[in-house]
């Protein structure tokens, strides 16, 4: 396979020594046998430690004659300050004055394959939930496309066998804000990484060419040291190099699985949790949630593709569709048939075949549940199923329009649906409020309002903070629930556990 190398004027004078690629990824760059020679001395000196522990005790018991026993050492205090891998996220109650970026949808539809494939790096502050404190991302825009307002990058899409023509800048403008060095590795290139994945200074802009042989789903990320920094920062992306021959299908889908490690509000990404494998937040295509807010349309019996990365840099993913089995897989060049869940590890990915043989709501996930309630959910929708809460509060009445009347009287309607609340009123005056509950979803739910910030220890909700309570209900079954509420800010949440933890909560105000 041939390459071709192009960087500018200034750049190809006397080439600097080439990256020491093994660095890079983090490790210490030592031959084996000076790793082997620090190990022995590491031993040795541990079993010298071990054999004086030993000498010290039997002299201390000897110095007290034997009867009695050394004096117990005086106890420590446990340490009260929370680690700083386990402070959680900073809320966006806790981000006034920050400005980022407003959330837009992720179109989760699979691009066009390309040849020419031109890379540009930006830093913006965005939210990667919307609950939480907005964080600096670092990402890539792929041949002009910024996905803004979320935490992802483009995918990119090749044939097997074509001849990618790719330059990546580091920041074209100043309106990149790039001001420390990035680059770009391809997991789907065969090419020297200490020349083609060098570092680049803001600014600088180099190229080459290479041939996407295999195909399959493959990870491109930055491998610019510390690259646990930088993944973890938002530097992943998906590269597809789609099969010669490959069946048309119905709907092509992509989904990039990828954890958030916020810091500060606003601030850099928190490089102790990414160290200790505590992300924030875990999303499908860089925002937690957001295809559960915003479904994605499949219609019954559609023949859909879905194309899966697990772009980590540290969680495993266990990808699964509830209500349907995957008829075939292609997973790291391994096919399959007849399966319910696929095993990503980070920088893994393939792709999924499947139809929905009934109208409905089939929620996707991340099977390991203690990921999936950090954001890694979301929902495909057929056309006749029970439509999901938009994303955020519900839209306010054109000017002009009357609010339509809530059932018996009552001052909001809210309705419950699987991990979703939604209300026609997003505030309401002071004074005694009466909620008309209805669950449209197929599994028990119930509503319980309190003020905001919630209290939820461990993710459970603290019941005694609950200003009123409604009834457990079943599919299709309604109450109305009464509240004397003063101004404030509030939440209405789903008292079954579990539910508010999986994303069942809105936030709703009360004026004076």
């Amino acid at each position: 396979m041939s390459t071709e190398l192009h960087l500018p004027q200034d750049e190809q004078a006397p080439p600097k020594a080439p990256l020491d690629y093994a660095a890079a990824e983090g490790f210490n760059g030592e031959p084996p046998d000076v790793r082997r020679e620090w190990m022995l001395v590491v031993v040795g000196l541990t079993g010298l430690v071990a054999v004086l522990a030993i000498v010290f005790a039997i002299f201390a018991v000897v110095t007290t004659g034997g009867d009695e026993a050394p004096p117990a050492p005086a106890p420590v205090a446990a340490a009260s300050v929370t680690p700083v891998a386990d402070a959680p996220a900073p809320t966006l109650a806790e981000s006034k004055g920050i400005a980022f970026e407003s959330f837009e949808k992720v179109d989760a539809t699979l691009p066009a394959p390309v040849t020419k494939v031109k890379v540009d790096v930006f830093q913006h502050v965005t939210q990667v939930s919307k609950d939480l404190a907005p964080t600096e991302v670092w990402s890539f825009a792929v041949n002009g496309k910024y996905h803004r307002g979320t935490g992802v990058s483009p995918p990119v899409v090749v044939e097997e066998g074509a001849t990618v023509d790719f330059s990546i800048s580091n920041g074209t403008t100043k309106a990149m804000k790039v001001d420390v060095p990035h680059s770009l590795d391809f997991h789907s290139a065969e090419v020297n990484p200490g020349r083609r994945y060098a570092d680049l200074a803001p600014g600088k802009t180099m190229s080459y060419k290479f041939v996407a042989k295999h195909p399959g789903v493959f990870m491109y990320h930055c491998a610019t040291q510390p690259v646990l920094m930088h993944t973890g920062a938002g530097m992943v992306g998906m590269m597809v190099v789609k099969p010669k021959g490959l069946t048309p299908v119905d709907k092509e889908l992509w989904m990039t699985q990828q954890e958030y490690y916020i810091g500060k509000p606003g601030q850099d990404a928190d490089m102790a949790k990414m160290a200790a494998k505590k992300p924030d937040v875990i999303a499908f295509n860089g925002f937690a949630n957001q295809y559960k807010d915003n479904p994605i349309s499949v219609d019954k019996g559609e023949k859909v593709r879905m194309f899966v990365l697990n772009a980590g840099p540290s969680v495993w993913s266990a990808f699964h569709v509830i209500g349907t089995v995957f008829d075939r897989t292609v997973i790291e060049g391994q096919v399959g048939r007849d399966a319910q869940t696929i095993n990503l590890a980070p920088s893994q990915g393939g792709w999924v075949e499947f139809t929905l043989d009934e109208e409905g709501n089939y929620p996707f996930v991340t099977h390991g549940f203690g990921d999936m309630v950090k954001g890694a959910l979301g929902v495909l929708a057929t056309p006749n199923a029970p439509k999901a809460a938009g994303h955020g509060a519900a839209p306010a009445p054109a000017a002009g329009a009357e609010k339509k009347a809530a059932a018996g009287g009552a001052t909001a309607n809210v309705t419950l649906g699987e991990m979703w609340i939604k209300s026609d009123i997003a505030s309401v005056k002071a004074g005694e409020v009466s909620f008309s509950v209805k669950n449209a979803g197929a599994t028990m739910h119930g509503l319980a309002i309190t003020k905001a910030p919630v209290q939820a220890p461990g993710g459970m909700l603290d019941a005694s903070a609950f200003l009123a309570k409604g009834k457990d209900l079943m599919g299709g079954d309604t109450e109305t629930l009464t509240a004397k509420l003063e101004p404030g800010d509030y939440e209405l949440v789903c008292h079954i556990a579990g539910h508010y933890t999986a994303g069942q909560k809105l936030a709703f105000t009360v004026t004076s």
